[in-house]
C-alpha cells in the first residue's frame, strides 16, 4: 500500500496548529488569574499611640498554615481568627525572618507576646482566640495592648 506523498505535511501542519492552539489558550488562562484580595488594615493600640498595618486575616486552615514567613508578597502583619480558643503551639517552621507573635484574646487584646527565629515552636500556655503575627522590629507588643480589625 502506498503512502500519500502529503501525509508527512498534514502531520507537521496539524502539529503546528495544536502547538498554536496550546500557546494561546496558556497566555489566556494566565491573563485570567483573578489578582489577590486587597491587604486589610489591621488596628493596633500599643502604650506608645496606634499603628494601621497592611496584613491579611487568615481564617481557614489553608491560610493558618501559610505563615508571613512563608508568603512571598510583602505583607507587615497575618492575622490568625480561630473560630475558638485553642492552646495550639506556634511554629515558624520554613520562614525566611524573625517575627513577633503577639497571642489575642476574643476582644483582641494581647495575652502574650514571643519573638520567635525561623524554625522554632511557641507553646504560649494559654487559651488564644487569635495571633498577629509581624516582623521584628517593626512594632513592639506589651501584654494589654489591643488589636482591632474590620
Amino acid at each position: 500500500m502506498e503512502r500519500n506523498p502529503l501525509f508527512p505535511l498534514a502531520a507537521f501542519l496539524l502539529l503546528i496548529l495544536l502547538s498554536v492552539f496550546s500557546l494561546l489558550g496558556y497566555l489566556l488562562a494566565f491573563r485570567r488569574l483573578p489578582p489577590p484580595p486587597p491587604t486589610t488594615p489591621i488596628r493596633v493600640e500599643t502604650r506608645e499611640g496606634t499603628r494601621v498595618l497592611e496584613g491579611r486575616l487568615a481564617r481557614t486552615p489553608e491560610a493558618w498554615a501559610r505563615g508571613l514567613g512563608l508568603r512571598q508578597e510583602p505583607l507587615e502583619a497575618l492575622l490568625y481568627l480561630f473560630p475558638e480558643a485553642t492552646d495550639a503551639p506556634f511554629t515558624t517552621q520554613g520562614y525566611r525572618f524573625r517575627v513577633v507573635v503577639a497571642f489575642l484574646d476574643g476582644e483582641g487584646r494581647v495575652l502574650r507576646v514571643a519573638h520567635l527565629r525561623p524554625g522554632e515552636t511557641y507553646a504560649p500556655g494559654t487559651a488564644y482566640r487569635g495571633a498577629l503575627e509581624v516582623r521584628e522590629g517593626l512594632l513592639t507588643f506589651a501584654p494589654g495592648d489591643r488589636v482591632r480589625w474590620p
